[in-house]
């Protein structure tokens, strides 16, 4: 992947926002355009996403791929991704909690098994993870953290990503309530996953895992029906919210361990200097 060689941090914050909101205008009329539905949306995704971050990844400076996380999956980061899964869990209680102080029924269709194709699934849990993490964690994320700093960064594009592309009820209030909590809590986990292992891979992978999970968890919710997550009922028993709270927050610890060792990105390099000076010749 080819960068620029100097120059400011690329996107800045104000880019960032033009070209998350593109995305969104990009994405919802593509699919649209084709019907909606699990499928036309992830095509839609690889074009908003991946086509609007491969042109906008040409400008981040060197070195981009180092900057954009293109780079192994560190050993290191293989144990925050395995216990930061069950943050499913505790998403899908925050939205019990929202809903329970608003007064809203519990979610529909708990308990009822979703039929999906093999290759919806494939694009859900395979196609729409890597290409958001591409968009997000990898080329607005570096940008929005050289301009800002490590917390301002991810917590802007964070938010960005939770108010554009909330998957939930937006009908009613306790629906867009729960779905941008959600949604920000998620990529601000990501976004940290992304700046403590240096790399993108470990984001797509928790990503792809828990895109996993909640499609096991719909099709198949009588393999492990738990109250209030894929089952009725309007909280979840504590016996599956403890050790799933501890599990993250051994994950958090260990980011915050990462992220006190982890270098910052590579420097952006400052602009180049003509060597030759012009001027008289005597």
């Amino acid at each position: 992947m080819s960068g620029r060689e100097a120059g400011p941090p690329f996107p800045t914050p104000t880019i960032t926002f033009a070209l998350a909101a593109l995305a969104m205008l990009l994405i919802t009329g593509v699919a649209s355009a084709f019907g909606g539905g699990a499928a036309p949306y992830a095509v839609a995704a690889a074009l908003g996403f991946g086509g609007l971050g491969t042109l906008a990844a040409r400008f981040v400076p060197e070195p981009a791929a180092v900057r954009i996380g293109l780079t192994p999956f560190p050993a290191r980061a293989l144990l925050p991704v395995v216990v930061l899964l069950p943050i499913a869990l505790l998403n899908s209680e925050l939205d019990n909690w929202i809903r329970l102080a608003l007064g809203a029924p519990s979610a529909e269709g708990l308990g009822k098994p979703q039929s999906a194709a093999p290759e919806e699934i494939l694009l859900i849990v395979l196609l729409l993870p890597v290409v958001r993490e591409f968009f997000f964690r990898g080329v607005l994320l570096q940008g929005c953290v050289s301009a800002l700093g490590r917390l301002r960064g991810v917590g802007l594009v964070a938010l960005l990503q939770a108010l554009l592309f909330a998957e939930g009820d937006p009908r009613t209030a306790a629906g867009a309530l729960s779905a941008l909590a959600q949604a920000l809590a998620l990529a601000a986990t990501l976004g940290l996953l992304r700046l403590a292992s240096g790399s993108l891979l470990p984001c797509i992978a928790l990503a792809a895992g828990l895109s996993a999970l909640g499609v096991a968890a719909t099709v198949y919710p009588g393999q492990l029906a738990i109250p209030g997550f894929n089952a009725p009922g309007a909280t979840t028993p504590l016996a599956y919210l403890i050790p799933a709270a501890a599990s993250v927050a051994l994950g958090l610890w260990s980011l915050a361990r990462q992220l006190a060792r982890e270098p910052a990105l590579p420097p952006i390099p400052p602009p180049a200097e003509d060597d030759e000076e012009v001027g008289p010749l005597f």
